[in-house]
C-alpha cells in the first residue's frame, strides 16, 4: 500500500519547483559610503574623551566616566538587564557631580533600567564608570584599552575581530586580569560606543562572523562576488563589508534558527523547492546576519519569515530579529526587521502536530517572563506564550520523515500564511 505522505511530499515539491519558475529577478545597487569623515569625527571624539580623563587627573581626582546607557524596548515592568559589570555605579541624571569631572558630553540616550510601568514613559539613569572605586576600577581601565584600540584601528582605517582583541588582552600578564571572558570585551565596547553616541562596529572591533547564507542570490562586494548557491551555504560578510549590488530570484526569505536544520533544509532542497532565500543566525544572529536580513525586507520588498525552537530562547531570537536587542538598542533602527513574521513553531501547534513537550526548566521560566514583560508582545504572542507555559519542544520534533519540514509543514504554512 503506498504512503500517502510521500505522495504529498512529491505533489508539493512539483507544484513548489513550478512556482519557482515564475519568480521575478530583483536587482539592487547599494552606493559605497566613504568613512572618511565619520573616522575622522570619532577620532576627534575619542581624544575629547581621553583629554578629560586627563585633566582629571591633573587636577588630583580620579578620573571617572559618565553616560546615559539603556535600551529602546519599552518593558511593561521593571524588569532589571544582567551586566556582567553588575558592581558598577548608576546615578540618576540629577546625581550632584560636576559635570566636568565626568565624560557625560557624548551620550544623551535613555535607559530602560529606569522606566516606570507605563508603556508610553521613558526615564534615564546615568552610568558612571568610577576608577576610584575599587568595584568599577577594571571596567574604566577596560573601556581606556579599548578607546585606545579603536583609535589605533581608526586612523590606519582597519578592522580587527572581538575574539582577536579578547585573546590579545587575555595572553598579557597586566591586561588579562580585565578579560575573565569575552563577554567583557563584548559589554564593555558597547559602553564605549554609548559613550561615543556611535555604533559598536564603526570603532573598527567586529564581531566574529557567523551566519550563513543558502539559495538563488548573488552579493557582489568591493573586493570579491558571493555566489549563495555553494552547497551548504556561505558566509554572510560581517558589517564592514562594502556591499555594491545584490542579485535575488526568490519568493520570501526564511530564517532558521539552528545550524543543524538549515543543512536539513538544504539537504530537502528547500531554497530550490519553495523558492526561498535560506538564512542561519546560528542561534543568536550576530550583526551581520541582521543586517542582511533588514536588506533583503527593505531594499528587495521580499517577505521574512523566522522558524525558531518552541521554547522561551528561540522565541527571544526571533524577537531580536523583528524588534531589536537591548546590548545594541542604539542601533536597533538599523538591524530590527519589523516585518518579520513568526512562522514557527508555535506552541498551540505541538498538541496538533503530535509533538511530545517537555517541562520548562528554571532558565525557561525566568526568559519567558522577561519576553512577557515586553510591550511589543502583542495578544497572539501573548497567546502562545501562555501555552508555552505548559511544555516546549524543537524543530527536530517535525523533521522525523524525509522532506517533511519542506515539503509539508513550511509549504502549507508559507501558503496559508500562518504566521504571528
Amino acid at each position: 500500500m503506498s504512503n500517502p505522505n510521500k505522495k504529498f511530499c512529491r505533489r508539493s515539491i512539483a507544484l513548489s519547483i513550478k512556482e519557482c519558475l515564475g519568480v521575478c529577478e530583483k536587482y539592487i545597487e547599494i552606493p559605497i559610503v566613504d568613512n572618511k569623515e565619520s573616522r575622522k569625527n570619532l577620532i576627534t571624539r575619542i581624544e575629547a574623551a581621553t583629554l578629560k580623563i586627563i585633566e582629571q587627573i591633573s587636577r588630583e581626582r580620579a578620573p571617572s566616566i559618565s553616560y546615559f546607557s539603556g535600551q529602546n524596548i519599552r518593558l511593561k515592568s521593571d524588569t532589571r538587564k544582567k551586566n556582567v559589570y553588575s558592581e558598577c555605579s548608576a546615578h540618576s541624571q540629577q546625581t550632584s557631580t560636576s559635570s566636568s569631572d565626568h565624560l557625560s558630553d557624548f551620550a544623551q540616550e535613555k535607559d530602560a533600567d529606569n522606566e516606570d510601568t507605563s508603556q508610553n514613559s521613558e526615564k534615564t539613569k546615568r552610568k558612571t564608570v568610577d576608577f576610584a572605586m575599587t568595584r568599577s576600577r577594571n571596567k574604566f581601565v577596560l573601556m581606556v584599552v579599548i578607546m585606545a584600540e579603536a583609535h589605533r584601528l581608526l586612523i590606519s582605517n582597519t578592522t580587527k575581530t572581538r575574539r582577536s582583541f579578547y585573546y590579545d588582552l587575555k595572553t598579557k600578564t597586566t591586561t588579562s586580569y580585565l578579560v575573565p571572558d569575552q563577554t567583557y570585551v563584548d559589554r564593555a565596547l558597547n559602553e564605549v560606543a554609548n559613550l561615543l553616541k556611535c555604533a559598536p562596529w564603526d570603532l573598527g572591533l567586529l564581531a566574529t562572523a557567523k551566519g550563513l547564507v543558502a539559495g538563488n542570490m548573488t552579493i557582489t562586494l568591493d573586493d570579491q562576488v558571493i555566489d549563495c548557491t555553494i552547497p551548504g551555504g556561505v558566509q554572510i560578510p560581517q558589517i564592514i563589508s562594502k556591499i555594491i549590488s545584490i542579485r535575488v530570484k526568490a519568493n520570501f526569505v526564511l530564517v532558521i534558527e539552528k545550524d543543524a536544520i538549515f543543512q536539513k533544509l538544504l539537504e530537502e532542497n528547500c531554497p530550490r523547492a519553495l523558492s526561498c532565500i535560506l538564512v542561519t543566525g546560528k542561534g543568536y544572529p550576530d550583526v551581520g546576519t541582521r543586517m542582511l536580513v533588514k536588506i533583503l525586507s527593505e531594499k528587495m520588498d521580499l517577505p521574512i519569515y523566522i522558524v525558531v525552537d518552541a521554547d522561551p530562547f528561540g522565541i527571544d531570537i526571533m524577537l531580536i530579529y523583528r524588534f531589536g536587542s537591548s546590548s545594541l538598542y542604539r542601533e536597533n533602527e538599523t538591524l530590527a526587521c519589523p516585518n518579520a513574521r513568526w512562522l514557527g513553531i508555535h506552541p498551540s501547534e505541538l498538541i496538533p502536530l503530535g509533538v511530545k513537550t517537555i517541562p520548562l526548566t528554571r532558565a525557561d521560566l525566568a526568559k519567558l517572563r522577561t519576553i512577557e514583560a515586553r510591550n511589543y508582545v502583542n495578544e497572539d504572542m501573548s497567546k502562545q506564550l501562555n501555552i508555552l507555559q505548559k511544555g516546549k519542544a524543537e524543530i527536530e520534533a517535525l523533521s522525523s520523515f524525509p522532506n517533511s519540514l519542506t515539503a509539508m509543514y513550511l509549504s502549507n504554512k508559507v501558503r496559508r500564511k500562518d504566521y504571528i
